[in-house]
């Protein structure tokens, strides 16, 4: 039973970081493969920033950042700790329908939002239709969790934390071809909560 009846990532926004942090190995390393990952003087696209600690990293080496997402909350947190980054724009941009050109990023970004729409398959057209170069899909592997990951989530779920589908490592690759992303790279990553970096690459 849900017990927070407005937005579940409206109300997390104040302790989102923390949640991340606890799984700091995977998480850590998840932050340090995507900045790896983005070509210096990109201007990349993140959709589900969340509190922007992606959009931050990538930030010293891209062009340019737009960190959207669909909680107002989630984005009063990742100006405030921007405020002094000169490159990142903020917005709320529909993930089914940008409003952008063909090709008008370099790279886009989506952590951990595909299994919660209720189309991940549009959104994953959209978002290969505005990327020029490549799109990275981080995810945790939250299925078949043991211990406190397991009570951890029992707890986000109670507060409405309701994804439409979880993930083991093979069944992640699974649905990224289910969706369109045919042929992608996919960095795995240790941790209490196993990780992974999907990343796939536009044919030109």
């Amino acid at each position: 039973m849900v017990i927070f009846m407005g937005s579940f990532w409206d109300f997390c926004a104040p302790f989102y970081d923390l949640a991340e942090k606890a799984n700091g190995r995977a998480y850590g390393d998840m932050l340090k493969t995507v900045y790896g990952l983005v070509p210096n003087g990109s201007d990349v696209l993140e959709v589900a920033a969340g509190t922007g600690s992606i959009s931050i990293a990538v930030s010293e080496k891209a062009k340019s950042v737009l960190c959207t997402d669909i909680s107002k909350n989630m984005l009063a947190v990742a100006k405030k700790k921007a405020a002094k980054i000169k490159n990142i724009q903020f917005d709320n941009l529909n993930i089914f329908e940008t409003g952008k050109a063909d090709n008008f990023f370099d790279v886009v970004i989506a952590s951990q939002v595909l299994h919660l729409i209720d189309s991940p398959e549009k959104a994953a057209d959209e978002l290969r239709r505005i990327t020029k170069h490549m799109a990275i899909i981080p995810m945790s592997f939250t299925k078949n969790l043991r211990g406190m990951a397991k009570f951890n989530f029992s707890i986000y779920r109670l507060f409405g934390f309701a994804p439409k589908i979880e993930f083991e490592a093979d069944t992640y690759a699974e649905f990224l071809k289910k969706i369109g992303f045919i042929d992608c790279q996919i960095i795995h990553l240790a941790g209490k909560i196993p990780m992974a970096v999907a990343v796939w690459r536009k044919e030109n």
